[in-house]
Order: C-alpha cells, then sequence, then structure tokens
C-alpha cells in the first residue's frame, strides 16, 4: 500500500511540474512574439526571471530556494521602472502572483507543512494560468491595433517581421 502511494505522489508531482513547465513554455514563447511584433518586452524578461526564479524555488536546497525571494524583487524593481509607484493599478502586476508563490517556497513554516505547501502549490498553478491570460489577451489587443491601422497589410508586417 504504502508503495503505491509512493509511486501516485511521484506520478502527480511529475504531472504537476510537467504543467507548469507547458505554461512557462507558453508564456515565453508568447511574450517573445509580443517582443518581435512590436509589443512590450517587460513580460519577456518577467517570464526569464520567473524561469530562474522557480528552479530556485523548486529545488530540494534550503540555500537556493532562499535565493528565489530575489526574484521577486527584481520584478518589483521592473514594475517600478516600467510604470511609476502606480504600478499595482497596472495589469502587468499579474506577474507578482506567481513570483510571490514561489518566494513563499523558500519559508520553512510553509515549506514543512504539507497541506500548506499543496494549497500554495494550487496558487501558483493558478496564478502561471492567470500570467498566460493576460499575456494572449495582450497580445490579442496588439493585433486588434495593427489591424486598426487600414492600409492594407495585415498586422503580421509591423513590428520585426
Amino acid at each position: 500500500m504504502a508503495k503505491a502511494r509512493e509511486t501516485s505522489q511521484k506520478l502527480y508531482s511529475t504531472f504537476y511540474v510537467l504543467i507548469l513547465v507547458i505554461i512557462g513554455v507558453y508564456c515565453v514563447l508568447n511574450a517573445t512574439y509580443t517582443a518581435i511584433i512590436g509589443g512590450t518586452t517587460f513580460y519577456f524578461f518577467a517570464n526569464i526571471i520567473l524561469f530562474f526564479q522557480s528552479v530556485m524555488a523548486l529545488r530540494p536546497s534550503e540555500h537556493t530556494r532562499n535565493l528565489a525571494g530575489l526574484g521577486l524583487i527584481v520584478i518589483i524593481f521592473g514594475l517600478l521602472y516600467t510604470h511609476g509607484l502606480g504600478f499595482l493599478s497596472h495589469m502587468k502586476a499579474i506577474v507578482l502572483f506567481p513570483s510571490v508563490a514561489l518566494t513563499l517556497f523558500g519559508l520553512p513554516k510553509i515549506a514543512d507543512h504539507p497541506q500548506k505547501l499543496n494549497i500554495l502549490k494550487i496558487g501558483l498553478l493558478l496564478s502561471f494560468i492567470a500570467l498566460a491570460a493576460v499575456q494572449y489577451y495582450e497580445l490579442d489587443y496588439l493585433k486588434g491595433y495593427y489591424d486598426s491601422l487600414h492600409n492594407g497589410e495585415t498586422w503580421q508586417q509591423y513590428g520585426a517581421l
């Protein structure tokens, strides 16, 4: 019975990491494409920071989990640089949710309790889904902007393409 539980726990853990990787790759590719066609590069750099923060936070070593908090600080400085003190009222502040969740993985009070850790994992997954949705809608908004320029060309011919 214990062996079956261990196997299912490993399977769930692998499946969870696979879903996070797929959503993360989607976010990075979407942010790269948005930057290529002339959109903002903020999401690209924020997703790269979130990738490194995820690698540090989800490792078993306690020292590397503590380094995951640096990603939150870098993202806050990036938001302050791009939007000033009103950065929390901007839609790009959605990047803070996965960063805060990844930072919380390094806290011993949360990492030592399985129930809190499971809630945090669900929150991390939902925050990455919300980030992917915001990036998708901002790319859709950029497409609409290029469609409004009525000169017979498609929106894909603008920007760096």
